[in-house]
């Protein structure tokens, strides 16, 4: 997810943890001479020159941001030939559609998550934007952009709650045409570049069958290989080979890594795998139809181009120290690219030019104007052993001109299939250190990147393991005299609240405050009062922690 300006939720959390810690007298950070400047709250919530989001239009002769509008936030576009810039007031950020007129938006205005796809025209400023899958209590979303139409395609539950149908949003006519029924049980579907559907998997006796249709619509689909349920595949592009696409895969290995699979047989070649972690991602040429770079994250961000040019770029951009790139897009001809460079003491939206091997500085990070004022302490990777002996992975941020002991939170990342980097520009580190507490952060067992093994040993462990691995963390810092056992505080979003609240329940001698926000309280009410969509995701949660209609 790109990092915006503040809103509305990172309010709250500050809101939220101001609040919690300010209750607790005897969890309050020591006061000494030591002490770096405090920066205001204000610079955390309310940043007004906060910019994000940039994006290079396809024809490379425009310019996209994210920035405040008044006490909102607004879509800013920037003529690059003219400097002539517009900005359009909206709840949150876009992508560039391949007209490079239209930007798409992915909007629920209803709080309900039902997301609706909506198009904004920037040659026509006074135009509001226009919902393209208006219908009310149904989830839209774009299911691929097409390199060679303006077309869109989109998949939409909006005929059936439980599943989603594929449809062609037809530009020229402003209508969505059906593409392909979900029969009940297909998660995912393969679209070529011409807006075909290729391919689908569908669950049956706990497999992912992959099929593919036949001439006509009438003709049955058919089978051609089989993945198991608790493997992962994602298509990332077509091959050049025929009837072969490009995937990250854990098919028969541990990590996912980058595959070409061939769609009628499901047999893999490997092409780029990491024995540490997961390839966390990959970076697709348009022009030369192949992978170009792919991105692991094992204690910190490490890239790996297969690309002259943009490896060049990629390490002029990091320089010499620690730094995340975060590549936003390129234009068309792939010689404009908008990347993010994230530092532990600042960071830029830039615009590089790969021909001439320039950038230029679009924006500063707001972590650039917080170390302005003090100083940020950095974000340093950690790896220790659980009790039961399982390697675990996490950071430690320590706050400047504070003796050890620390008074420390625990911050509990969501998912809980997600899992922490470092470098992230999360605001709430910087927040904590600069007011005299240690920030800790674990990569439970659970976590995602560190492979399937080390995933799946977190089946039957909500509120056991998983939480005894944030205790073990604690306990082991402890024994070295970095965290005072008196004065630990957990705190963290969805499932991260969900651990708060199992902190502050099963361990409440081991934490001294707890913040939980929209955390789950009755894992059987989540999957019981789930929306209709979650369905056919149902038996991975019920693999770790049981089925509620089943009391067994």
């Amino acid at each position: 997810m790109k990092k915006t300006a503040p809103n509305l939720f990172h309010r709250c959390l500050f809101g939220l943890l101001i609040a919690a810690l300010a209750s607790c007298a005897s969890f309050t950070a020591p006061t000494t001479n030591a002490l770096p400047a405090l920066i205001p709250t204000r610079n955390f919530v309310a940043d007004v020159n906060g910019s994000g989001g940039y994006q290079i239009s396809p024809d490379g002769l425009r310019l996209l941001w994210v920035a405040r509008w008044g006490l909102g936030l607004g879509l800013y576009v920037k003529n690059l030939q003219t400097g002539e810039t517009h900005n359009y007031k909206s709840p949150g950020g876009g992508v560039w559609a391949r007209d490079s007129r239209h930007i798409l938006l992915h909007q629920s205005r209803h709080g309900d998550e039902n997301t609706h796809v909506w198009a904004l025209d920037t040659d026509s400023p006074n135009q509001q934007a226009q919902d393209l899958t208006p219908f009310a209590g149904a989830k839209s979303f774009i299911l691929r952009q097409l390199p060679h139409s303006d077309d869109l395609i989109i998949s939409s539950n909006k005929r059936e709650p439980k599943i989603f149908d594929v449809y062609r949003y037809l530009q020229a006519s402003r209508e969505l045409q059906l593409l392909a029924t979900n029969p009940g049980q297909v998660g995912q579907w393969l679209v070529n570049d011409e807006g075909k559907v290729i391919g689908r998997d569908r669950l049956e006796d706990g497999q992912w069958v992959f099929e593919t249709p036949g001439l006509t619509p009438s003709d049955a689909w058919t089978p051609q290989f089989q993945v198991n349920y608790a493997d992962t595949v994602v298509p990332v592009a077509a091959s050049a080979h025929a009837r072969h696409w490009w995937a990250l895969s854990n098919q028969g290995r541990d990590k996912l890594a980058l595959v070409e699979i061939d769609l009628h047989s499901g047999a893999e070649r490997v092409e780029h795998a990491d024995d540490r972690v997961d390839v966390a991602g990959v970076r697709w040429s348009r022009l030369q139809k192949r992978p170009v770079a792919v991105v692991t994250e094992p204690e910190t961000q490490e890239w790996r181009a297969f690309d002259p040019a943009l490896q060049q770029a990629l390490q002029k951009l990091k320089g010499q120290t620690d730094a995340r790139i975060v590549i936003n897009n390129m234009s068309d001809d792939e010689r404009w690219m908008i990347a993010t460079v994230i530092r532990h003491n600042g960071g830029q939206h830039v615009l590089y030019d790969l021909q001439s091997q320039t950038f230029e500085v679009l924006a500063e990070l707001g972590r650039s104007r917080l170390n302005a004022i003090s100083p940020l302490s950095r974000q340093q990777p950690l790896t220790f052993k659980s009790r039961d002996g399982l390697e675990l992975h996490g950071y430690l941020s320590v706050p400047p001109g504070v003796p050890q002991p620390y008074p420390t939170v625990v911050s509990v990342h969501g998912g809980p299939w997600v899992r922490d980097v470092h470098l992230s520009n999360d605001s709430e580190l910087p927040f904590l250190t600069n007011r005299g507490y240690a920030v800790l952060q674990v990569n439970y067992r659970g976590s995602g990147g560190y492979g399937k093994a080390f995933m799946q040993a977190a089946k039957g462990e909500f509120a056991g393991k998983m939480h005894s691995d944030l205790t073990d963390a604690v306990d082991a810092l402890v024994d070295q005299g970095v965290v005072d056992p008196q004065r630990v505080a957990i705190s963290g979003a969805s499932y991260g609240g969900y651990a708060s609240l199992v902190g502050m329940t099963h361990t409440p001698g081991k934490f001294r405050c707890g913040i939980s926000l929209v955390g789950m309280s009755d894992l059987a009410a989540l999957l019981n009062d789930a929306p209709p969509y979650w369905e056919l995701g149902k038996p991975n949660w019920t693999s770790y922690i049981g089925d509620p209609a089943n009391p067994a």
